[in-house]
């Protein structure tokens, strides 16, 4: 795999005292310890993430999630999406039952002490970065290049997403699994003698993946470019039969990843109903004007790491301008050239080219997104791994000469030192908005002040502090430049719920419900503001909507219960308690309530004699 003579060429003098520099180096230090520091680097500068707590959809995800917290509920990691216990009568995209396991076994060993979650997330990421080194030298980029991608990987801003937010350890997850898939199937691929054994790791390793995380399906393509870069002919110009025998041998070694795509397609077809589902939807025109603007955002984003943000005002393009579309678009060409004239000058630029290029490219299907949700960093913590290796081979072209500081050449030392210290500092100081959930709503509305989630969220928050007005104020808002965002209107209704101003409550929910008729929960609070307002005989018809929504919904059959029994239905309200219990059996309030019932229904007859 020995790159082009004429692309990194050295006189026999340089190469002599690189030769004797590094020798020299080697006498002193074990090969290990350049690494040992950027790991050690990389786990001190996420340090601080141990004392934040769960955020954003950490909630939702982890802390409110029944099936994070059962050993029983594992099975159904594989039949469904991940947010089915919680919100089972919607639609999923994202079929990851591996991520759910890892959920679990954090669960299991730290309950809800947030730090023991960050802790594991942090190691993910440091394995990850050890895979990148592992995987830069044995592709030939050398020590000092390899420690130096590392460095940039490990460091990098744009990966706070990924690792200070607990529920973004999917990237971490998958950055090992595909990493190590890859590197064991070039050791196959070059170790005939233990090929088999190779392959095999290689194919486990993808296989559990992608139950990780959809993205490792690019790995088959990943494998196909390897093959195509690294054949022997690169110099040659291939015809069409060089081209079709190079397929044949190139199938006849990754068809084993295809047959798992094909075992994998179908249960996630059954699980999701469908192998994904448009939810924001786009035209093809809408589609391709929006292209551009993201391409330059992820692009910007891991060349100039600042200001980052979890959520971003970032709508799709539906009328293309200058500033949208064209001039997005020809700085992306820009950028494509450079990357498309290095790489045909060197098969390893062209390589990592195709590793940060491949990621991206499932992220253009927008349909699959919440609308405005579209740009995220922790959709670059793959594609980074490309970068990292391409700055890092360009830093060392740049900072050529004999080796001065422990084997590397002082001015690539001295550059490596300044991106250190610069990554670190942007990384410490950039994450710190993920402490709390008040912290990390108020940033990113600063950042997104036009973003509807992020408003909504950050009013939640405001009203479960028991802060109405401003919560009131910021629901308004959204309402008022969106009247058709149900998340704003329900949680608009819920909050003058809690306030205990039920004709309002009771007027947003009605509203919510004309939006989307399919979540139970506005049906359920609109029976329990009738409730409060003593229309008992009304609140009835939407408790029991909520509950053909979500039969298992916790509490919905208690207050049925309840209204029946006011009533005086106590045959329906006893049964309805015991459904209760069927659904939650630690359920105190339920078991009270039938030992009540039925004393009360034994005694009926007695008194009628």
């Amino acid at each position: 795999m020995a790159d082009e003579t004429n692309s990194d060429a050295l006189s026999s003098e340089q190469i002599r005292d690189l030769e004797q520099g590094t020798l020299a180096a080697s006498s002193r230090l074990p090969a290990w310890w350049g690494i040992a520091i950027v790991l050690a680097l990389t786990f001190a500068v996420y340090i601080p993430t141990l004392r934040y707590q769960f955020v954003h959809d950490d909630r939702g995800q982890i802390v409110e999630n029944p099936a994070v917290h059962s050993w029983h509920s594992v099975p159904t990691y594989f039949t469904a999406h991940v947010w089915a216990a919680v919100m089972p009568e919607e639609l999923g995209n994202y079929y990851r039952p591996l991520f759910l396991l890892w959920l679990r076994i954090n669960d299991a060993v730290f309950g809800t002490q947030a730090w023991g979650w960050h802790l594991t997330t942090i190691l993910a990421h440091v394995l990850a970065t050890l895979l990148v080194y592992l995987l830069a030298l044995r592709l030939g980029i050398g020590r000092d290049v390899a420690l130096l991608a590392a460095l940039i990987f490990g460091l990098h801003p744009a990966h706070i997403e990924a690792v200070a937010w607990i529920s973004g350890v999917t990237e971490p997850l998958l950055g090992i699994l595909l990493i190590a898939s890859f590197l064991a199937y070039v050791e196959g691929r070059d170790e005939q003698a233990h090929a088999l054994k190779w392959r095999a790791i290689s194919l486990i390793l993808f296989a559990l993946a992608i139950l990780e995380k959809e993205t490792a399906l690019m790995l088959p393509g990943l494998l196909l470019f390897y093959e195509w870069i690294f054949r022997r002919e690169w110099e040659q110009r291939a015809g069409v039969r060089r081209v079709f025998l190079w397929g044949g041998e190139a199938f006849g070694k990754i068809w084993p990843y295809i047959l798992i795509i094909v075992i994998y397609v179908p249960a996630r077809i059954h699980a999701l109903k469908g192998f994904s589902h448009a939810i924001t939807p786009l035209s093809t025109a809408q589609l391709v004007f929006t292209w551009p603007s993201l391409i330059a955002f992820w692009v910007c984003h891991l060349i100039w790491p600042a200001g980052l943000s979890t959520f971003y005002d970032f709508p799709a393009v539906t009328h293309p301008t200058v500033r949208s579309f064209l001039l997005p678009a020809i700085f992306d060409v820009l950028v494509g050239l450079a990357l498309l004239a290095c790489a045909r000058r060197s098969r390893k630029v062209a390589f990592f080219a195709v590793w940060l290029v491949l990621p991206l490219i499932p992220l253009l299907n927008l349909r699959v997104f919440v609308a405005n949700d579209f740009a995220h960093d922790r959709y670059l913590y793959l594609p980074s791994v490309g970068f990292a290796v391409l700055i890092a081979m360009l830093l060392k072209k740049m900072c050529w000469g004999p080796p001065r500081w422990l084997g590397i050449p002082t001015s690539l030392f001295v550059a490596g030192l300044c991106l250190a210290t610069a990554l670190s500092y942007g990384t410490v100081t950039e994450s710190s908005y993920f402490r709390d959930n008040l912290t990390f709503y108020a940033y990113n509305l600063s950042k997104a002040p036009h973003n509807p989630d992020a408003e909504c969220n950050y009013a939640t928050v405001l009203a479960e502090g028991g802060m109405y007005g401003p919560a009131l104020e910021r629901f308004t808002d959204v309402v008022n430049h969106n009247p058709n965002n149900w998340t704003a209107i329900y949680d608009l209704a819920f909050t003058y719920y809690k306030m205990g101003n039920m004709p309002e409550a009771e007027r947003y929910f009605l509203q919510s419900i004309r939006l989307n008729p399919n979540k139970p929960d506005q049906y359920f609070y609109l029976g329990m503001a009738r409730f409060k307002s003593g229309r008992t005989a009304e609140a009835i018809d939407p408790v029991r909507q909520a509950i053909v929504i979500r039969p298992n919904g916790f509490a919905y059959h208690f207050a049925l219960g309840v209204m029946l029994k006011t009533l005086g239905d106590l045959p329906g309200a006893l049964q309805e308690f015991k459904m209760e219990l069927a659904n939650n059996p630690g359920e105190q309030a339920a078991a009270a309530q039938v030992d009540e019932i039925e004393k009360q229904l034994q005694a009926r007859p007695e008194t009628g004699k």
